[in-house]
Order: C-alpha cells, then sequence, then structure tokens
C-alpha cells in the first residue's frame, strides 16, 4: 500500500496551491481530481466569465462610441468568442499538468473515497499522514416543477451561442454578473430575486446602486419573487413567480447558491462536522474533527473565493510541511462583482467619512450619463482615523479595492492618504489625496 506525506482530494485553485508548495517543501504529495484541473474557478467560474465579462464591456463600450458617432455598430460574433474562451481554458488545464509533474506531485485520475487517512480509487488504497478535501461545491439544484428545462453556472459558462433571451432567478452576485454580462451581449434579460434589492451580502449601499444599474441596462427585475416553475413549448419556455407573473425565456438559469461538495467523500462524509451551509468546520489550522484530515477552499467553513482557497492551501502546505504560516484575515478580503461598472468592498463603513459620486472621464468621448447613476464611492476610518473599509462602484473598482484592502491591512490613516498625490485625472484622486 503506497504511503504519502499528504493527499489532497480536489485539484481545483486550493488544492493545486497546496500540492505545489507542499511538494516544493519536500514532501511526497499525490493530488486526485475526477474531472479537469483546475476546478470551478478556471473551468466554469470567475476566469471563463471575466472573458465574457470583458466582451461585454467591449460592446457596450463601442455602442456607447457609435451613440456619439465615432464608431460604427458593432458586431459580435459569439461563437469566436466562445472558441477563444475555451481554448484559454484548455491552456490553463495543460499548464495545471505540467506544473504538477515538474513539482513531483502525483496525479491520479479518479473519483476518490476517503475513510480517515485512507483513500481509495478505482480499488487502489493509498495511505497518508495527510488528508486534504479541496472538493470545492457544485451549483445548487432548485427543486422545482420544470426544473429539468434549468440551466446552471457550468451551462452558461460553456455556452457556444448567444440565447436571444434569458431569465435568471438568484439575485446574488453570479445572477447580477449573468444579468449584466449577457444584457451587454445581446440578450433580452429578466432577473428574478428573493429579496428587496439584489447582492444580499453586499453593503446595502452598493446593493441598491447595482440594482439602479441593472435597470439602466434594460434587464427586467422580479424582486420579492421566486421562481416556481417553468415550462416548455418546443423552443419556448415559459416561467412563473410566486406573485404569479410569467414570462417566457429561450434559456431559463438558476443561479440560487453552491453546496460544498462534502457529501462525496466516502464513509469521511458520515463522520465530518459541517456547518448549516454543507461545508466543513475547520479550526485555525483548518483542521477537521477527524484527526490529520483538513479542508480548504469551498469545501471549508471559510469565505468561498479563489484567492482565500489558494492563499488557505499554500499556508496549510507550509503548516504541515514546512515552517508554519498564518492564514489569512477574512475582514482583510476584498470582493467584487462583475457587473457594470463593477462594484466592491473590503471592511466596513459603518459611517462613510469620505463618500462621493463620479463621472468617469470615458463620457466625455463616450454617451452622457443622461441622468443615470454615476460611479459612486465611500471610505470609512475608525475612531483613531485608520481606514476601515471601503465600497466603490466604479470603472477599474476590481483594481482599486485591492490596493485598498492593503492599505487597511496597514493600517494606513487618513492623514496619510491626504498626503498621497494621487495622478490627474483618474478614479482614485476622487477619495485619496484631498
Amino acid at each position: 500500500m503506497d504511503q504519502f506525506d499528504s493527499i489532497v482530494v480536489g485539484g481545483g485553485s486550493g488544492g493545486l496551491a497546496f500540492a505545489q508548495e507542499a511538494a516544493a517543501l519536500g514532501a511526497r504529495v499525490m493530488l486526485i481530481e475526477h474531472n479537469h484541473l483546475g476546478g470551478t474557478c478556471v473551468n466554469r467560474g470567475c476566469v471563463p466569465k471575466k472573458i465574457m465579462w470583458t466582451a461585454g464591456k467591449l460592446v457596450r463600450d463601442a455602442a456607447a462610441a457609435q451613440g456619439v458617432g465615432i464608431l460604427e455598430a458593432p458586431l459580435l460574433h459569439f461563437t469566436k468568442l466562445a472558441e477563444r474562451r475555451d481554448d484559454h481554458i484548455t491552456g490553463l488545464r495543460e499548464e495545471f499538468a505540467e506544473n504538477l509533474d515538474q513539482a513531483g506531485v502525483t496525479l491520479l485520475r479518479g473519483t476518490a473515497s476517503i475513510d480517515g487517512r485512507s483513500v481509495t480509487v478505482d480499488g487502489e488504497t493509498y495511505q497518508a499522514t495527510n488528508v486534504i478535501v479541496a472538493t470545492g461545491a457544485r451549483p445548487t439544484k432548485l427543486e422545482i416543477p420544470g426544473s429539468e428545462y434549468l440551466r446552471d453556472s457550468q451551462d452558461v459558462l460553456s455556452w457556444t451561442h448567444l440565447p436571444k433571451s434569458m431569465a435568471i432567478t438568484g439575485g446574488g452576485y453570479i445572477g447580477c454578473e449573468f444579468a449584466a454580462i449577457f444584457a451587454a451581449l445581446g440578450a433580452e434579460v429578466t432577473l428574478i430575486h428573493d429579496g428587496e434589492t439584489v447582492l444580499d451580502m453586499f453593503p446595502e449601499d452598493i446593493a441598491r446602486h447595482v440594482q439602479t444599474q441593472l435597470i439602466d441596462a434594460g434587464i427586467t427585475l422580479y424582486l420579492n419573487a421566486e421562481l416556481t416553475s417553468v415550462t416548455a413549448d418546443g423552443q419556448c419556455l415559459t416561467f412563473t413567480t410566486s406573485h404569479d407573473e410569467t414570462g417566457t425565456a429561450e434559456k431559463i438559469v438558476s443561479a440560487v447558491g453552491r453546496t460544498p461538495n462534502t457529501d462525496t467523500l466516502g464513509p469521511l462524509s458520515d463522520v465530518l462536522e459541517c456547518a448549516d451551509n454543507g461545508a466543513v468546520k475547520v479550526d485555525d489550522r483548518l483542521g477537521t474533527n477527524v484527526v490529520g484530515v483538513y479542508a480548504i477552499g469551498d469545501a471549508a467553513n471559510r469565505m468561498p473565493l479563489t484567492p482565500v482557497a489558494t492563499s488557505d492551501g499554500t499556508v496549510l502546505a507550509r503548516m504541515l510541511h514546512g515552517e508554519g504560516g498564518e492564514l489569512i484575515s477574512l475582514n482583510d478580503v476584498a470582493t467584487t462583482t462583475f457587473v457594470y461598472p463593477p462594484a466592491a468592498f473590503v471592511g466596513s463603513v459603518d459611517k462613510a467619512n469620505l463618500q462621493g459620486t463620479l463621472r468617469p472621464l470615458s463620457e466625455n468621448v463616450l454617451t452622457a450619463a443622461d441622468g443615470k447613476e454615476p460611479a459612486m464611492y465611500r471610505i470609512g476610518f475608525d475612531s483613531a482615523q485608520r481606514l476601515s473599509g471601503a465600497q466603490i462602484v466604479a470603472d477599474h473598482a476590481e483594481d482599486l479595492i485591492g490596493l485598498l484592502a492593503s492599505l487597511k491591512r496597514a493600517g494606513a490613516t487618513r492623514s496619510a492618504l491626504e498626503r498621497v498625490i494621487p495622478i490627474h485625472p483618474s478614479t482614485a484622486e476622487e477619495f485619496i489625496g484631498i
């Protein structure tokens, strides 16, 4: 029976980071993956989504330029876009496999069954000092009449043809991103959400701002409503909401959340302690209630974000096979939803010491805002005037929020920011160096 220092089950962002770091530290490591390397993020998550989002932004900007007569009408070739998206993903998968091979990690393809520190794949059993559960999560199934007609995020990000119309149920960041992206690409979009505002997990000011932007983009919103049934008539799907609203669409997408893959681990699934959301409870060393078993990524009850999974995988490898490490503080992790423009936040802004709206310079070249919601920002400081949090809805918010997260972690003060001379003209000068 083969013995390994660590066996990691799952080849997503967390599993790959752990395997490569542990191997670099001299450990004998096996990584088991039953599907494509890269996990959700690379294959049917943030990577293909960002490619689609970028294409949508190009279409939006071109349409705006056409509106002021400086560019001809854009013509989207969705099939070509899908080919470029899929080619990029294939290249990443190949790169991951090569990196594991060069690092000396044993890659095993198959479905793992875990019993303590014994892992069985296709009838062969392997032993490890440490077993790391990095099995990710899957789209949550919505059980309603006609659910067989629903598509999920994995389907959407593999489409090779653009639907003329689509309805999305679920107004979290995935649902809002899909709504914004496909509306930008030319689809007629309806978004159904069971709350008063979309983006329940975001600060209220951001959520309401994004909601207005979605409406401005021509997206139909059904709020405080749930999708209750779907029927099919040929190629046309008809949906009904809990308020007896009805509509039709070529595609209907369920984006009501994700379920951690902690129920597919064999005997281990029966003994792991999990939180209400199905993710494994972990301690400050990512250990579970089972000795020698650890959990990272979406399978762990921390924050289901790719950068967190990557960081936790690297740190756990150093804890088990190096000289130790410290987990990142989740309070310092920035979050972004890729709508138009992106909406991002970090930390808390109980009271906005600095806040305002701004008009991007691009509107002097493209079309004017015409009364639509401008970009916005809110910056907060604590009683010691240290940066406590930031909220931004603006072009490049995904980049700005990362820098502000670093400043927050470093304890930057308001006076320090006021002594910075930002680039002029830029978005940053609106709230830095005033």
